[in-house]
């Protein structure tokens, strides 16, 4: 049995009295702000530095061992042979004659990278080719654009470590040890570097405890060898590039056809796409994605969806069923904007609605709401003209001027 689906998630919530008044839920706001941090729409890039960041981060975190009261000090840096010496030297926690105090933990990183062996990104895609990651629109004041993201697939790496407590109390030992054997129960556990959930594996352990006594005193040394899963994501194999700009895929797809574009300034940015019929082409582009679809007709006469042709939200591209006959005047009136929500000129939010009339005697029709802008009025599945063949005549009152046949079915589409 599958499990429900929630297919209306909302990610907003009301804050006044007004619909826009409304922001984003904080979780997903903190999401959001997690995803944009970098100001940029690539993953951040994860190098040798990052990756022993947060192994370091991952000791620091998760293993801790308390002392008589005092946690066992973790030497803030990632360590190699060549650089033991200096920190012997210049570390905090040192005694009057410069020697190291006991009990303490360091990290040691081994210099023999090896090729990765995490399973997830292992050698999927052949040569390293650069793979599509995301479109990105843009707009340069003139017209609407995208840019096209391709990153190469991670380089998987296995990087060694060395987790080393030094103590002198066998049950320091004893704690650190469960600790370890806590975390790494399944033997892996996980490191997050800069939102990436890295593996790290518990290879394993061994003790290098000197077998004799030093000034009467024992000193246990026991290290931890773990191998991190990582992978590395290098800036500067990121590739972004322009996609073919929108009125070039016009001119692509439209060829010889003859298209005739007019822009109406009806509350919002109406606008009609008039095309001549050849006879035989069924599809027709406006060269822009359609917000919303208001009509399409064939000499005036108001196709259905679905029925005389087909539409795909927010595409270009109208479908008929069966080309219209040669010469037919096809007009195709929409909105560009963002699908369903309409703006004015002052960006106030404007709604739309159709309110169906039946004629018998009076030439006005009253509508429920106020009339921002007539979108148009169909009469009969014709489309009528404003200034021709209708008025508004008030606030909410459309006046037609000429005379249809008693029983004509009148739409009003409008925006209020």
């Amino acid at each position: 049995m599958t499990l429900p689906r929630k297919t209306n998630i909302n990610v907003y919530r009301q804050i006044g009295t007004e619909p826009t008044e409304k922001e984003l839920i904080p979780r997903r706001q903190e999401l959001l702000d997690r995803i944009t941090k970098s100001d940029t729409y690539l993953p951040d890039p994860i190098l040798h530095d990052d990756l022993d960041k947060g192994m370091l981060e991952y000791i620091n975190d998760n293993l801790k061992v308390v002392s008589d009261g005092v946690q066992i000090p973790i030497i803030p840096k990632i360590l190699t042979v060549q650089r033991w010496g200096e920190i012997s030297n210049t570390w905090t926690f040192t005694d009057e004659d410069g020697n190291m105090k006991v009990p303490f933990v360091g990290v040691i990183r081994k210099p023999d990278v090896q090729p990765g062996t995490n399973p997830v990104i292992q050698r999927t895609i052949p040569d390293r080719r650069q793979v599509f990651y995301a479109t990105v629109k843009t707009w340069d004041g003139q017209q609407n654009g995208a840019d096209v993201y391709k990153i190469p697939q991670p380089v998987a790496v296995d990087i060694g470590y060395e987790v080393t407590i030094v103590c002198q109390k066998f049950r320091d030992l004893n704690r650190f040890n469960r600790i370890v054997l806590q975390k790494f129960a399944s033997r892996q556990s996980y490191t997050k570097v800069k939102g990436h959930y890295i593996p790290i594996i518990l290879e394993r352990i061994s003790d290098n405890s000197p077998i004799e006594a030093l000034e009467g005193r024992r000193f246990y040394l026991q290290t931890y060898e773990f191998t991190m899963l990582g992978f590395l994501i290098d800036p500067d194999e990121f590739e972004v590039k322009p996609a073919i700009n929108r009125v070039l895929l016009l001119h692509e797809f439209m060829g010889g056809k003859s298209i005739q574009k007019d822009i109406h300034q009806r509350g919002i940015e109406v606008k009609t796409a008039t095309f001549i019929s050849d006879g035989v082409t069924t599809s027709y582009s406006v060269g822009e994605l359609i917000g919303y679809l208001f009509f399409v007709s064939i000499n005036g006469l108001v196709q259905q969806k679905d029925i005389d042709y087909y539409w795909i939200g927010q595409t270009s591209r109208i479908s008929f069923v069966t080309p219209p006959v040669e010469g037919s005047r096809i007009m195709v009136m929409y909105y560009a904007g963002r699908s369903g929500v309409f703006y004015d000129n002052y960006g106030e939010i404007l709604r739309l609605t159709h309110q169906n009339f039946v004629y018998t005697d009076s030439l006005s029709f009253t509508v429920t709401n106020d009339i921002k802008s007539v979108v148009y009025i169909e009469i009969n599945g014709l489309v009528d003209e404003i200034e021709i063949g209708y008025e508004v005549s008030d606030v909410n009152t459309v006046t037609l001027l000429d005379t249809p046949i008693v029983g004509s079915r009148i739409s009003i589409c409008y925006l209020y």
